[in-house]
């Protein structure tokens, strides 16, 4: 029992000086930390600028109201929202309001920005998924912004994890720090664990930037933050556990970054980041549903914008669960600390008095 607690001083111990280690190096490095952050920045930018051009710009509403709330007209007018009657010739929106639920009618002639409409909503109280967007012809609008806000949290950590993390690992097994750590009596486990601590604190950043957003846009009446936490927690684990696996034999680093920033990239269309689940064939959808990191995005989702998931979140953190023990088994398994490993060189001196004590 002393040998036991021992050894798990001394482990405890090593991931400490591990941890701290690995963090100076990032902090020493600018570069590093502005990746850690920059297809966050670049993915939200886009559906800033989407939800700008769509639901921001563009001609005033002037609205012909139809309601039995009294609080909704006086909402739409402190939010900027111009109401005339139905025969005046400028107007270009209906605005029906009854029961609690909202739906929009926007001119496709000439679409009106609908963002003054939707703040003017919320304030009298209406669910944010009890309102709906259309034009005159028909055709669902949506907001850019809150349709992929999950999917800014999982490229934000999909980016921490395979970027951040795998290429700087297998940089470290390139110049050969790997095999100085392979000679010692670290565990595998307690190596790759020691990686993680700074890079879940820039992802704990990156919650905290989409929650106050969600907050902001006021895309739910009240952000559960238990459920977001687990969705979070459990898809972060799952994707470092993923980036893992990718560095536990890759040997060149810059054939990994190369790699790892189309995965990251990739993600954004498999995951529904541009175009709609909605539009595209049953069999692709099915496909998509498929892959872990839709998963994480559309339980974030449910979470931050109201969105329905195409399964219950509980489901989907079983899922991600998991993946996250097998992927952390087979990086701690498969994880060299020198390619002379694989090419059946020498046993380092770790693994013999790991079997040793074992």
């Amino acid at each position: 029992m002393a040998a036991l607690t021992e050894r798990a001083g001394r482990g405890g111990a090593a991931f400490r000086r591990l941890a701290s280690m690995s963090a100076r190096d990032v902090l020493r490095n600018p570069l590093t930390g502005i990746s850690m952050w920059f297809m966050t920045g670049i993915v939200l930018v886009i559906y800033v600028s989407m939800w700008l051009a769509f639901v921001v710009l563009g001609p005033a509403p002037v609205v012909v109201l139809d309601t039995d709330d009294p609080a909704v007209p006086s909402a739409l007018e402190r939010a900027g929202v111009r109401l005339v009657t139905d025969d005046a010739p400028d107007r270009n929106t209906r605005v029906t309001v009854h029961e609690g639920s909202a739906l929009v009618v926007l001119a496709a002639a000439d679409q009106a920005a609908w963002d003054p409409i939707w703040r003017g909503l919320r304030d009298a109280g209406v669910p944010a998924h009890d309102v709906t967007v259309t034009d005159d012809e028909g055709d669902v609008k949506i907001d850019p912004l809150q349709e992929n806000l999950g999917i800014v949290v999982l490229v934000g950590v999909a980016s921490l994890a395979f970027v951040g993390t795998t290429v700087p690992l297998v940089a470290m097994r390139e110049r050969g720090l790997l095999r100085l750590l392979g000679v010692t009596p670290l565990r595998r486990s307690t190596f790759l664990l020691a990686q993680l601590p700074l890079r879940a604190l820039v992802a704990v950043g990156i919650l905290v930037l989409t929650t106050g957003i969600a907050v902001w846009r006021r895309y739910v009446d009240g952000v559960d933050l238990l459920a977001l936490g687990v969705s979070f927690l459990l898809g972060a684990a799952m994707l470092f556990a993923l980036a893992l696996v990718f560095a536990a034999r890759s040997r060149n680093a810059e054939a990994t970054q190369q790699t790892m920033v189309m995965v990251t990239i990739g993600l954004v269309f498999a995951s529904g980041g541009l175009l709609p689940q909605s539009i595209l064939p049953a069999a692709v959808q099915v496909a998509m549903d498929c892959l872990p990191t839709t998963w994480f995005a559309a339980a974030a989702s449910a979470s931050l914008t109201g969105a329905e998931p195409f399964l219950p979140v509980p489901a989907l953190w079983g899922l991600m669960s998991l993946v996250t023990v097998a992927a952390g088994v087979l990086a701690v398994r498969w994880f060299e600390w020198d390619q002379s490993e694989r090419d059946g060189g020498t046993t380092t001196t770790s693994d013999t008095q790991r079997e040793v004590a074992a």
